[in-house]
């Protein structure tokens, strides 16, 4: 018998597996990232957002908060990791491994984030708000945009349901 680490404690968690499979499918990708480079959002608590969405329930504003404050040391590090990974993108070839290490580390840094907002996840909140409208709020993304990303999750749930 093997002993294993509780859900919430793993890096290999529902949240990172939700995250893995949602972001590779069609513009989520794209949409993300343009969130991220035009309204310096936050890619993972995007990620989260969504997640609690697919799932149907809600955040509250004071656990969107607390994820948002609670995140800002390992942002900090993420985006100098990406900002590096840009810089040596540019630069290859002649950088290709230590790009790839780098994009690697980028990748690990961003599933403990994502660990970190899954063990939040699990704690006792009142859910009294849509938290793609948390989001929207946050970054300051136009109705429009909500809108599209809501056609974005919504569709990934379809595709997930006929393709179960």
């Amino acid at each position: 018998m093997t002993k294993s680490a509780p859900p919430s404690s793993s890096l290999q968690n529902p949240l990172w597996q939700f995250s893995l499979d949602f972001y590779g499918h069609g513009e989520v990708q794209q949409f993300l990232l343009d969130c991220q480079d035009r309204k310096g959002a936050d890619v993972c608590l995007l990620l989260w957002a969504s997640y609690v969405t697919a799932r149907g329930t809600q955040l509250s504003e004071e656990s969107w908060r607390v994820a948002d404050r609670a995140l800002v040391p390992r942002r900090r590090m993420i985006a100098s990791v990406r900002r590096l990974r840009r810089w040596l993108g540019r630069l290859r070839p002649r950088t290709q491994r230590l790009y790839e290490a780098c994009k690697r580390y980028e990748l690990t840094l961003e599933q403990r984030q994502l660990a970190a907002l899954w063990k939040l996840q699990e704690e006792s909140w009142p859910e009294d708000r849509s938290a793609l409208e948390l989001a929207g709020q946050h970054y300051g993304l136009l109705q429009k945009e909500q809108a599209r990303w809501a056609g974005l999750i919504g569709r990934y749930g379809e595709l997930r349901v006929g393709g179960a």
